[in-house]
């Protein structure tokens, strides 16, 4: 017998190993039922409705969570695998457990959930009460149980029958100051004509309107001073005054026809017993205390006192300008009261970093009743930062590697809430090679070292000669001005240090978009030490030549990012980042002057554009999430420059990217090195493949598996695919192949699946293991690249080729 054959008849025999897990878990499963009882097996949801329901996945979905009684969870949440392995562990180990309370039975066990009978009203109830909040108002709703082998499976058979549009709304207000507020800013109502109506949108609407109105002095006007009317009759169907026949004639007619029923929403605001609601309040005094301590401060005279356009800061010591927290303040004495500006300023205090806490204690004015005054308690935070990260990783081109970093920040820089910053950095890499030696320990061998020192200082404000005009406080700008200098030692390769220098802003235009711009940044990229080996490769490929120089990089960039996931409170929410560099053009024109003036070239200098975009979606399902990215980039090299700098450029592979290929192993295109080719073999130290330009789609379902310790680690797990490549701008000698053209595109686009598994460690920390298998290789001309037909699992120099292992921290987008 072939190694072939046997290592595929145990995977046929694990197959089968399976199957037999699966029924007999199944026939396990009511073991430890009561005689007379009846194991809940399945709740299953049959909905129909009489016209077409857009959203029919999303409220089947919701109407599964709200059953009262559910049935014991099955493996990985799948119903094909119904696997209920924690019934499984409990009939398993039933001494043990059986005399145990609830509350001192581990995670991963359930007793097994027997059927009530009286939990199938309640979920009724809960299933009307939820379609009555969806607009669907008069649903009807019919269970029924089948009893089968001490097994109960509850069909709930629901005709959720018509919901509403939205017709008309109308705002009510007993006060003409309110009412034109509210009337002023209806167009942000979600209140909309011809939107399906939910009684959420009220709830929604009403918390707008509350906000709304107490932005504009009403301090004391609540969500108690609105109600809504709503009128579900259509009027237009009795148009016909004095004629109850042709009246009804419409009726059916409405009711048969696909179109669906409207309705009015009167807004009504009115008085409660809170009759000071409808007052206007303006600001009063504001005292700000920035380094608080005790109750007595707040009259102790011997404070330093400074003022600041009416407000009062008061310090035992003045560790930070008070002009620096005036900026973070959107109060001011005299003007209307403001509730979004009250958060605001607790929010951006909060921002400077430099308060372990922060109050706002107001006090109303009790005789006029028409002002507040305002104490601002703050509480130091530690000013010095020091920590010491030590890691231990494991790559897909290395086996093992090393990392130290010594940091330090002060958070209260000059004392302006600035923060400086240094960081020490290093690390080296390691692979084991059995051919290396005989002697285990030599078999490790050094394949990079890297170290570097970075500085830098974070300003909370907007630092130029000119235009500070164009930000407000509310945007929320910084300054970041930062350098340094970091070296890579590729061993038997080259030395590369790169020298760098930024000057930057970013700023928010609003909750969700944060915007950025590097006015000017630069990259001293030097290559002191090229092995006579990496030299002869450099004289043989243009590409890497012009990778790998001497370069002087000075330029420019921009970039916009959009992020809902706060807003959408972690629910199918979006990112969206967004940028472009240009690099070479400035000092373009300094070597023309120069060489104008002297007759020759001064300066050796990159010349590129570069767009990058990362866009993500993330589907939130009932106990899982779908998530999707669109990722890469576009750098085009002119002038004198061939290729992207080496610090500039794209690759391909590894755990943040396609999983199917080592890091800086895949590409550019359809080319393939020599040394590649060979079976079962893993080329120690090879030269990085980068390229000008890449695309990448990545999708993956995620999914819970079982909390351990108590909840304290908890296992998630994942299946996905990756797809895209990297290209060469422009066609290169060194790598046939390697260019973008559309005629090969669908050839050069790679592709792996695989699965992993998520270890979320008290939510802090989460270490992430992923192994893949590529299943479309550029490289291979045959069959359009498809290696399906190819997968062996039971040949090691197979596994060995295309059996990647991604150890890693955090999710890969």
């Amino acid at each position: 017998m072939s190694s072939t054959e046997f290592y595929n008849r145990k995977i046929a025999c694990g197959i089968l190993n399976v199957l037999l897990l699966v029924l007999l878990a199944s026939c396990h499963t009511t073991k430890h039922v009561p005689e007379g009882r009846y194991l809940l097996w399945k709740n299953r949801i049959e909905l129909n409705s009489d016209k077409v329901m857009t959203n029919k996945g999303e409220v089947r979905d919701n109407l599964a969570r709200i059953i009262s009684q559910k049935p014991n969870s099955t493996y990985m949440g799948i119903t094909f695998f119904k696997i209920p392995m924690r019934l499984w562990r409990y009939n398993r180990r039933y001494k043990k457990y059986s005399s145990r309370p609830d509350s001192l039975l581990p995670k991963t066990v359930e007793r097994p959930t027997i059927y009530d009978t009286g939990s199938t009203p309640r979920s009724v109830q809960n299933m009307k009460s939820y379609l009555f909040n969806q607009g669907y108002f008069y649903a009807t709703i019919k269970d029924s149980v089948v009893f089968n082998k001490r097994k109960a499976i509850v069909t709930y058979t629901i005709n959720a029958g018509i919901n509403y549009l939205i017709n008309r709304i109308n705002y009510k207000v007993d006060d003409n100051a309110i009412a034109q507020i509210v009337r002023r800013n209806a167009y942000s109502s979600v209140l909309e004509k011809g939107k399906e109506f939910t009684y959420s949108m009220l709830e929604e609407e009403r918390s707008r309107i509350a906000n709304l109105v107490a932005n504009h002095g009403y301090r004391r006007f609540s969500l108690e001073n609105i109600t809504f009317k709503i009128d579900t009759m259509d009027k237009s169907i009795f148009r016909v005054a004095g004629s109850p026949f042709e009246n009804a004639v419409n009726f059916i007619s409405q009711t048969k026809s696909n179109k669906k029923s409207t309705l009015d929403i009167d807004v009504l605001i009115k008085k409660t017993e809170d009759t000071l609601a409808y007052n206007k309040y303006t600001i009063g005094k504001i005292t700000v205390f920035p380094d608080y301590t005790r109750a007595s401060d707040r009259t102790d005279s011997t404070m330093i006192t400074k003022n600041i356009n009416g407000i009062e800061f008061r310090y035992h010591k003045e560790y930070v300008r008070a002009k620096v927290l005036y900026n973070h303040i959107f109060m001011n004495p005299g003007n209307p009261y403001s509730k979004s500006n009250e958060d605001k300023t607790t929010a951006r205090l909060g921002e400077l970093g430099i308060f372990q806490y922060i109050r706002i204690q107001a006090r109303e004015n009790r005789v006029t009743r028409d002002s507040v005054d305002f104490n601002i308690y703050l509480n130091r935070s530690q000013k010095h930062n020091f920590t010491v990260n030590y890691e231990v990783s494991n790559g897909t081109t290395y086996t093992l590697g090393n990392s130290l970093s010594l940091n330090y920040r002060n958070n209260n820089f000059m004392k302006g809430a600035n923060q400086f910053f240094v960081s020490l950095t290093g690390g080296l890499e390691t692979f084991y090679y059995d051919e290396l030696s005989d002697n285990i320990f030599n078999r490790f061998r050094i394949l990079t070292t890297y170290y570097g020192l970075n500085a830098g200082i974070d300003f909370p404000k907007f630092l130029a000669p000119f235009g500070s005009s164009l930000f407000t406080r509310s945007n929320m700008p910084h300054t970041i001005v930062s350098g340094g200098e970091n070296v890579i030692e590729r061993m038997d390769y080259f030395r590369l240090v790169n020298s760098s220098a930024n000057f930057s802003y970013n700023w928010h235009e609003t909750d969700i978009k944060t915007w950025g711009l590097t006015p000017a940044f630069i990259n001293v990229i030097r290559l002191p030490y090229k092995s006579p080996s990496f030299q002869t490769l450099l004289d043989s490929n243009e590409y890497l030549a012009n990778s790998y120089r001497n370069t002087f990089i000075e330029g420019e960039s921009i970039s916009f990012k959009l992020d809902n996931n706060v807003k959408k409170r972690g629910i199918n929410y979006s990112y969206v980042r967004l940028s472009f560099e240009e690099a070479g053009s400035l000092l373009r024109l300094i070597d023309k002057v120069g060489a104008a003036t002297y007759g020759t070239d001064t300066i050796q200098y990159s010349l590129y554009t570069k767009f990058d975009f990362d866009a993500r979606h993330y589907f939130t399902l009932q106990r899982s999430v779908l998530a999707f990215r669109l990722y890469g980039g576009v750098g085009t090299p002119y002038g004198n420059s061939l290729t992207l700098p080496y610090i500039k450029q794209y690759f391909a592979g590894g755990p943040y990217s396609l999983r199917g290929w080592r890091i800086r192993t895949l590409g550019p295109g359809s080319y393939i090195s020599p040394s590649d080719t060979i079976p079962g073999k893993r080329q120690l130290n090879r030269i990085d493949r980068t390229g000008d330009i890449k695309m990448e789609l990545n999708g993956e379902y995620r999914f819970p598996i079982a909390p351990l310790f108590a909840g304290a680690l908890k296992m998630n797990g994942a299946v996905f695919a990756d797809a895209g490549n990297i290209w060469l701008a422009n066609k290169s000698d060194g790598y046939p192949g390697g260019e973008l053209a559309l005629s090969k595109l669908g050839q050069d686009i790679a592709m792996d699946i695989g699965a992993g598994a998520r270890f979320d460690i008290a939510s802090f920390l989460t270490i992430r293991v992923d192994m893949a298998i590529p299943v479309k290789k550029p490289y291979i001309l045959t069959n359009k690249g498809w290696v399906f037909n190819e997968i062996n699992f039971g040949s090691n120099t197979w596994r060995t080729d295309n059996i990647i292992l991604n150890v890693s921290i955090g999710y890969p987008f």
